[in-house]
C-alpha cells in the first residue's frame, strides 16, 4: 500500500479518535461474556443480570470469528452529546455504547439498535475499506459512488445519515443477519405491522433482500450462511384488469402485503385506497380485488399511482416498493 493511501485512510478514521466519549465515573454493574466481552452499565437501570440478558440479546445476532474481536457494550443513563441516537459504534475501540438507558431498561428495547451497531462492527471487521468510494462491497451492493456520502468522518451531518455508507451497510446487516420478531397478523387491518415492521433506512436504494450477488459475496468474505427466509424479492407488477390489479411475488407464506392505490381524475382529484393480502406457501401470484366496497367509480379515473408495503410476519422484516404510475 502506497504511503499517499495510508495517509487517505489515516485521515478519514482519525476523528473516531476525537468522537469516542470518555466517562469519568466507575460502572454500576459490569459483567464479561465468555467471549471476553465486557459489558458496562453507567445508569442504575441496568444491573448485572440484565447485561447478561443484554449478552443473550446480542448473540440473536448471527455472527462468526468477529465476535471475539468485540471489546465492549457500554450503557449510558443518558443522550449522546449530538444527538439523539439509542447507540453508536467506535471501531478504533471496537466499542459499542448504547444510550439513554435509564429510559430503554430492557434488551428487547436495544434490539435493532444493538443489531445495527454490531453490524457496523461486523462490517469493519470483513470489509474495512466499505466507507472508501469503490469498494467491492459498493458495487455489488449496485448503488453509484454519486448516490453516497463519504465524508461522515470530517464532515458529518444527520440529514445524511441514511446514505453514508457505514449506514448502508450496517442496516444491511440487520436485515440479513439480525436478530428478528414475529409479528401477529392481528395488526395488519391495523395497518401496525406495516409500522412495527424492520426495514432498511435508506427506502430509495436497491433492496437488499433480493440482491443475491451481495448475499453470495457476504457468504464467501464471512463464511456466514444467510437464511433463504431473510429473501424476499420486490412484487412485480404483471396486470391491471377491470376486476384485479395483478402482481408477481416470492413463493413464501405468511408475508403481508398493502397495496397503496391513489386514483386520480384531473377535474374530481383524487381516491385513497388500501388493500392487504397475506400469502400461503404456494402464493407466487398476488391479486389485490377492484371490486371493494370501498373503490367508487373507477372507471372515472384517468390514472392511477401504485406502491406496495411488505413485511415477512415471520421475521418483521419489510420493505416498501418505489410508486409506479399506470394509465386508467
Amino acid at each position: 500500500m502506497s504511503f499517499k493511501s495510508v495517509f487517505i485512510i489515516l485521515l478519514l478514521s482519525f476523528p473516531l479518535l476525537v468522537s469516542f466519549e470518555t466517562i469519568d465515573n466507575q460502572p454500576l454493574a459490569s459483567y464479561i461474556s465468555p467471549e471476553g466481552i465486557y459489558f458496562t452499565s453507567y445508569t442504575p437501570s441496568w444491573d448485572e443480570k440484565k447485561l447478561k440478558d443484554l449478552y443473550k440479546e446480542l448473540l440473536l445476532n448471527k455472527h462468526g470469528e468477529e465476535i471475539t474481536e468485540l471489546n465492549e457494550i457500554r450503557i449510558l443513563g443518558g443522550t449522546h452529546s449530538s444527538t439523539n441516537t439509542k447507540g453508536s459504534y467506535h471501531s478504533l475501540n471496537q466499542t459499542i455504547v448504547l444510550y439513554q438507558g435509564a429510559t430503554f431498561d430492557k434488551p428487547l428495547d436495544y434490539r435493532e439498535t444493538l443489531s445495527h451497531e454490531y453490524g457496523h462492527h461486523f462490517a469493519y471487521y470483513y470489509f474495512p475499506t466499505h466507507h472508501l468510494p469503490f469498494s467491492k462491497w459498493q458495487r455489488i451492493r449496485g448503488i453509484d459512488v454519486t448516490d453516497m456520502r463519504w465524508d461522515a468522518f470530517w464532515n458529518y451531518d444527520e440529514q445524511f445519515h441514511a446514505i453514508y455508507p457505514q449506514e448502508i451497510i450496517a442496516d444491511d446487516y440487520v436485515l440479513l443477519y439480525g436478530a428478528t420478531s414475529e409479528l401477529d397478523s392481528d395488526e395488519i387491518v391495523s395497518n401496525e405491522a406495516f409500522y412495527l415492521r424492520t426495514q432498511h433506512e435508506n427506502q430509495e436504494i436497491p433492496n437488499v433482500l433480493e440482491n443475491k450477488k451481495l448475499h453470495s459475496f457476504l457468504e464467501e468474505e464471512t463464511g456466514i450462511p444467510i437464511d433463504l427466509s431473510r429473501t424476499l424479492d420486490s412484487p412485480k407488477f404483471i396486470e391491471w384488469n377491470d376486476q384485479d390489479i395483478i402482481f408477481s411475488v416470492s413463493s413464501r407464506e405468511n408475508v403481508a402485503y398493502r397495496l397503496n392505490l391513489e386514483l386520480f381524475d384531473y377535474q374530481s382529484g383524487k381516491q385513497l385506497v388500501e388493500l392487504y393480502e397475506i400469502t400461503s406457501e404456494e402464493t407466487t401470484k398476488l391479486s389485490f380485488s377492484l371490486n371493494e366496497e370501498d373503490i367508487h367509480n373507477i372507471s372515472d379515473y384517468e390514472y392511477a399511482i401504485i406502491s406496495i408495503d411488505v413485511v415477512d410476519l415471520t421475521t418483521s422484516i419489510g420493505f416498501e416498493t418505489d410508486e409506479t404510475q399506470v394509465s386508467l
